[in-house]
C-alpha cells in the first residue's frame, strides 16, 4: 500500500499543483462564480414557476394563473441563463487582467465588445436586426471563453507596456484612465474585427459555427458521456484522498462543458422540449455529492448503528448534521479519509457505482433528467434531487443512492471500526498499567 501511495503521490500531486495554479483555469472558474447570483436567480424563478407541475397540482389551476406567471416570469430565462456567455467573457478577461495588475474593468468591457463583434447579426425584411439567443448562451460559451482569455492576455500586455495616451496631471483620474485604455482597446477590437471579416469569407461564415462544430460540439459529446464523467469522479475522489480539494480542481476543467450542457437543458425545459442531456452541471451538482464528497451520508448513518468503537460512533454523531447539508470536510479530515488505506476503495467506487446507476436510471426514463437549474449544493438529500429534476422521483433516486453507498461502505466500516476498537482497548490497557 505504501508503494501505491508513493506512485499516486508522484503523479497526482504535480497534476494538482499545475491545475490549481493555472491562471487561465482560475479565471474561468472565477468568471462562472461571478455569474453565480444570476444563475441562482434564474433557477429560483424557474422553480417557483414550476412548483405546480413538480407537486402535481398544475391541472387544477386556472389557465389565467398559468398565463399570468408566464407573462410575469417568462422573460427571466432569456435575460439570465440564456445569455450566460456575455457574463463569462466579461468575467474571464476581468479576472485575467486583475491577476496581472492591469485595469480589470476595461479588460472586461473590451472583451464583451469583442465577443459581440463576432456575433452574427441577421437582417429582417423590414430592415431590423436580431441575434439568435443561443449564440449568447450555450452555443456561444466556448467562444466567450476563448475571447475572454485572448482579450485578458492581450489587453494586459498592451496596457502594462505603456502603449497608451498619457494625459496631463490636471485631468481627473477617471478621465485619464479612460484615455489610457483607448490604444489597447483599439488594437484588441481591430483584431476581432479582422477575425470576423476573414471568417465571413470561409464556409463557416462565423466563429460560432467554427468553434461549435469543430471543438465545442465534440467536447460536449465527450463531457456528456458516462465514461468521461466516471473519469472526472475518479480524479476528484483521488485528489480528495490526498487532502486536495478534488471538486475545485476537476470542475475548473469540466465546468465549461457541464455548464454548457446545463444551459441547453434549461433552454429545452423552458421551451417545453425534451431534455437533451443526462450529464450536466445540474446532475453533477446534485447526485455525486450526496452528503458531500464521497457520498458519505449513507456511511455516516450506517456507522451510527453498527459502530462499536467510541471514536467512530462519536465522529459519526458530530459530522451527521453537516453531512445532511453536503458539507463533508469534517468527515474527510476528521475520520479521517485523507491517506486512509481502509477507506480508499469505497471512497472511490461508491460515487462511481452510484453515478453509473443514476445515469442508466435516467436514460431508461424512470427518473427525469435534470432540467438545468442551479440547485444550491447545500440542499439536503431528497430536496436537491426533487428540485434538480422537477420531479419527486429525483429525490427518491437520491435516497436510493444513500442506501447503495451505505451497503458499499459496510464491510470497510467494520474493518475501520475494529481497528478503532483495538486501538481504544490498547489505550485502556496502557492507562490501567500506569
Amino acid at each position: 500500500m505504501e508503494k501505491f501511495n508513493k506512485v499516486l503521490e508522484k503523479f497526482i500531486m504535480p497534476l494538482s499543483a499545475a491545475i490549481s495554479n493555472n491562471k487561465y483555469l482560475l479565471a474561468i472558474r472565477d468568471a462562472f462564480m461571478l455569474s453565480f447570483p444570476i444563475t441562482m436567480f434564474a433557477s429560483i424563478i424557474l422553480i417557483i414557476q414550476n412548483i405546480p407541475s413538480a407537486f402535481g397540482f398544475d391541472k387544477f389551476l386556472p389557465e389565467s394563473y398559468t398565463r399570468f406567471m408566464n407573462n410575469l416570469l417568462g422573460v427571466v430565462p432569456n435575460a439570465t441563463m440564456n445569455t450566460m456567455a456575455l457574463f463569462v467573457t466579461f468575467g474571464i478577461a476581468y479576472n485575467m487582467a486583475k491577476s496581472t495588475g492591469a485595469r480589470p474593468i476595461f479588460a472586461g468591457v473590451i472583451s464583451l465588445s469583442s465577443f459581440l463583434l463576432l456575433v452574427p447579426f441577421y437582417i429582417t425584411e423590414d430592415g431590423g436586426a436580431y441575434i439568435p439567443i443561443n449564440r449568447l448562451g450555450s452555443q456561444g460559451m466556448f467562444v466567450a471563453i476563448i475571447v475572454g482569455m485572448i482579450v485578458g492576455k492581450l489587453y494586459s500586455k498592451l496596457e502594462t507596456s505603456n502603449i497608451k495616451i498619457k494625459m496631463p496631471e490636471q485631468v481627473p483620474p477617471a478621465i485619464a484612465k479612460s484615455f489610457e485604455a483607448i490604444i489597447p482597446a483599439f488594437f484588441v477590437l481591430l483584431l476581432f474585427t479582422v477575425i470576423k471579416f476573414i471568417l465571413s469569407l470561409t464556409s463557416y461564415s462565423n466563429v460560432f459555427d467554427l468553434v461549435y462544430k469543430g471543438f465545442q460540439g465534440p467536447l460536449e459529446s465527450l463531457g456528456s458521456s458516462l465514461p468521461s464523467t466516471l473519469v472526472a469522479v475518479f480524479m476528484s475522489q483521488i485528489f480528495w484522498w490526498f487532502g486536495v480539494h478534488g471538486q475545485a480542481i476537476v470542475n475548473s476543467v469540466m465546468d465549461p462543458i457541464w455548464n454548457s450542457l446545463a444551459l441547453q437543458n434549461y433552454a429545452a425545459f423552458t421551451a417545453h422540449q425534451p431534455i437533451p442531456h443526462i450529464i450536466s452541471a445540474s446532475f453533477m451538482g446534485v447526485f455525486p455529492i450526496i452528503g458531500g464528497n464521497g457520498m458519505t451520508l449513507g456511511a455516516i448513518i450506517l456507522a451510527l448503528f453498527i459502530a462499536k468503537s467510541t471514536r467512530l460512533k462519536q465522529i459519526s454523531k458530530m459530522v451527521l448534521p453537516s453531512s445532511i447539508f453536503n458539507i463533508s470536510e469534517p468527515v474527510t479530515f476528521g475520520l479521517p479519509v485523507v491517506l486512509n488505506p481502509i477507506i480508499l476503495i469505497p471512497w472511490i467506487i461508491g460515487p462511481m457505482i452510484a453515478v453509473t446507476i443514476d445515469y442508466f436510471v435516467i436514460k431508461a426514463g424512470l427518473v427525469p433528467a435534470p432540467i438545468g437549474i442551479t440547485v444550491p449544493w447545500t440542499a439536503p438529500v431528497f430536496l436537491g434531487g426533487w428540485l434538480a429534476t422537477n420531479s419527486i422521483r429525483g429525490g427518491v433516486l437520491q435516497i436510493f443512492n444513500v442506501i447503495l453507498v451505505a451497503v458499499i461502505w459496510a464491510p470497510f466500516l467494520r474493518i475501520l471500526d475494529n481497528q478503532c476498537l483495538k486501538e481504544e482497548r490498547l489505550e485502556e490497557m496502557s492507562i490501567e498499567q500506569k
